[in-house]
């Protein structure tokens, strides 16, 4: 099994804003504004109140986006979220030089997608949403999709059970090269874990003594919790703080785009991590790193 980190949603060169955390600490990752898509930001109905998303857009990006402006809603994670044609299920769309490197890697089913991207507290100030002065920017984990199959773009379009699929914004536009669609699994299967329960023999979880836990093939983070929150306290929203078992000394991989040692500093029971600037997906081998299930499967208690 391999995890994928994947940073997702707007940031400082799509959009130029981040996503909210609301003061009850229900969050909510953007999308990226995308001229070629069918759906409005008024469209989508947030998870938080089940409001639309247009007017917070329109608030935090200062007017640069609009509640009409088009979004790229991908990943889509919430049934909710939009109207729904029968038989949906979550998909995320990748291409170009990002599928490359997935494809370079052998990604596919049962590999796990753990959805990242920048995030900063918010409140109400005269009736409108604006950012807490001083809260910090973070990079934090908001969603996860485990591969059920993986499809090219190609035999989508050709194909009439896949109709409902038409609507992804891979499927409308043509991106170019190895465009490809991701579909979610039922449920989530962690190896050397299991769910329900999230217990194995191999491994110590004593606080995870969960026998009714059943849980999606993918879904959403719904609150802030510093476990799912990668930045390092007082640093940089680049700067992660990790396990410890995450750095690569002595091991036959690395998470990558992150193979350079000076990227990473060990402390006493951690490692910061100056995560690439550049790059959509940071892989990870869990064959490599077997303490990455354990890791895993705590992100979901």
């Amino acid at each position: 099994m391999k995890i994928i980190l994947s940073r997702k949603g707007v940031d400082s060169s799509a959009g130029g804003f981040a996503s909210p955390i609301f003061p009850d600490g229900q969050m909510i990752s953007i999308p990226i504004p995308d001229d070629r898509s069918v759906v409005r930001y008024s469209d989508i109905k947030s998870s938080y109140k089940n409001r639309s998303v247009g007017k917070l857009v329109r608030e935090l990006s200062g007017g640069k986006l609009k509640a009409t402006t088009k979004a790229h809603v991908d990943p889509d994670l919430d049934c909710t979220q939009l109207a729904r044609d029968s038989g949906w299920s979550p998909l995320f769309g990748q291409c170009g030089a990002a599928q490359t490197h997935l494809q370079s890697l052998n990604i596919d089913k049962g590999d796990l997608f753990l959805y990242f991207g920048w995030f900063r507290k918010v409140e109400r100030y005269r009736n409108r949403w604006r950012y807490i002065v001083g809260a910090p920017d973070l990079h934090c984990f908001y969603g996860w999709m485990q591969i059920g199959s993986v499809d090219s773009v190609e035999n989508i379009k050709q194909s009439q059970k896949d109709a409902w699929m038409h609507y992804h914004p891979h499927c409308l536009a043509d991106f170019r090269g190895n465009n490809v669609i991701y579909r979610a699994s039922s449920d989530l299967s962690i190896p050397g874990l299991s769910v329900p329960g999230l217990s194995h023999p191999d491994l110590t979880l004593p606080d995870l003594a969960l026998p009714d836990l059943t849980l999606p093939g993918a879904g959403l983070f719904a609150s802030y919790r510093d476990d799912i929150c990668l930045t390092a306290q007082g640093c940089s929203r680049s700067r992660w703080r990790l396990p410890l078992w995450m750095h690569p000394e002595g091991r036959r991989s690395t998470l990558s785009y992150h193979g350079d040692f000076k990227r990473w500093q060990k402390g006493d029971d951690h490692v910061l991590l100056r995560s690439a600037a550049r790059g959509q997906e940071f892989v990870l081998d869990l064959d490599d790193y077997p303490e990455g299930r354990e890791w895993v499967g705590r992100l979901f208690v």
